[in-house]
């Protein structure tokens, strides 16, 4: 994809384009006439600063305007100025859920604030001034997701050189508490998850079976295609998500939530008779997890609110439909399965990830205990009994 540059010097707004290898420059003069050419320079990182050292300022300069430095160049954009342009950047680089919520906590906690500041004075003191005050309102995590879109916008003009620094960098972060509090976690136990079972019917059946007995993330399992299940090898490819859409719009499959996300997940024996059940519903369609009209899933909020109606019905305690990955991590790490295998399982990126959520329900008894400690002789150095062969004579 050709990359294009909006840049502001002066009271001109240029358009730096890359075609064809070189860069081009589109812009307006005063007069309202529109001036586009090549600049005849190859289209390289060095040939940019050029652009925007040398030669634009040539063309300020010819127009009888006296030529600006840096600081003067990043005061013509307010932050609100800037973050529109960021955004717009971003429509074809993240999630659009992603995207929409970010431009929200940006419009609620940080236009309100520094919007109308101009991009290049905006100095660390009234950031840390700004995060404090958030802090008094917010957990710490969701403080560090608000800085974190600020921190990427200043980096964006930072490598735009709008800005001479990013004024972030001088702040401490709020330190993170524990991502998944232990209150969150709070797993159903076998009963439980028998009387659920006893109590769903259909698809919600299957759907609730088979998030128990692989750990998926609902948001996959709605994704997953008939194409994805590998029956001989007992296997489920998962590389994709369902992006949140709404009712109406087109069903929209990204990207999982991190590379190692993307995975094949082992079928275990309660798997393969949920999905063997689910074939006898949907086998003729693409998608595993049909709604009520035969479509596709828009997203996993009518899964999540038709298990909390079988929940009631079961008279199980309220909990999200999350806990169902929580369960099935908590029920194999408890029962002794490898830590690596249900890391992986998971999808987490290391396996100090599934420790730090998991670690509570690592459980082992005496008998267990000893033996380990028995295999683990085997593996041990064998010392001299230290009798006195060597003794000096």
């Amino acid at each position: 994809m050709a990359k294009s540059i909006k840049y502001v010097y002066g009271e001109l707004k240029f358009t730096i384009k890359e075609q064809f290898g070189h860069w081009y420059l589109d812009f307006y003069l005063p007069s309202g006439e529109r001036q586009r050419g090549t600049t005849k320079l190859r289209a390289t990182a060095e040939n940019l600063k050029v652009i925007k050292r040398q030669v634009i300022p040539d063309i300020y300069e010819g127009l009888g305007k006296e030529p600006i430095g840096i600081e003067e160049e990043a005061k013509t954009w307010t932050l609100q100025d800037f973050a529109e342009e960021f955004f717009e950047l971003q429509k074809t680089q993240i999630r659009p859920h992603t995207l929409e919520r970010n431009i929200m906590h940006y419009n609620n906690h940080i236009a309100p604030y520094f919007g109308k500041k101009e991009l290049g004075s905006i100095t660390p003191l009234e950031i840390e001034r700004w995060q404090n005050q958030l802090l008094q309102k917010y957990k710490h995590l969701t403080v560090q997701k608000f800085r974190s879109i600020l921190f990427s916008i200043y980096d964006k003009a930072l490598h735009n050189d709008l800005v001479l620094k990013n004024p972030l960098e001088k702040v401490t972060a709020p330190k993170l508490q524990n991502n998944i509090k232990i209150e969150e976690i709070n797993p159903f136990t076998e009963k439980e998850l028998n009387q659920i079972i006893e109590h769903a019917n259909g698809y919600m059946k299957n759907f609730i079976k088979l998030m128990a007995a692989t750990g998926m993330r609902p948001g996959e399992i709605i994704a997953l295609k008939w194409s994805d299940i590998d029956f001989e090898k007992r296997t489920i490819k998962v590389e994709r998500t369902r992006l949140r859409a709404k009712k109406g719009e087109d069903i929209v499959d990204g990207l999982t939530k991190t590379m190692s996300s993307n995975r094949f997940v082992d079928m275990l024996n309660a798997t393969y008779d949920a999905l063997m059940a689910q074939s006898e519903l949907t086998n003729e369609s693409e998608y595993i997890f049909l709604n009520q009209s035969n479509m596709p899933f828009y997203n996993h909020d009518i899964i999540g609110v038709n298990f909390r109606k079988i929940l009631k019905q079961s008279g199980v305690k309220a909990r999200p439909l999350y806990n169902l990955r929580h369960t099935f991590a908590s029920q194999m790490i408890s029962k002794g399965a490898d830590i690596t295998w249900v890391s992986k399982m998971l999808g987490h990126k290391d396996v100090s990830i599934t420790l730090k959520i998991y670690t509570k329900f690592i459980q082992e008894d005496d008998e267990t205990r000893l033996k380990k400690i028995a295999q683990m002789d085997k593996f041990m150095v064998k010392f001299d009994n230290g009798d006195d062969k060597n003794t000096d004579k």
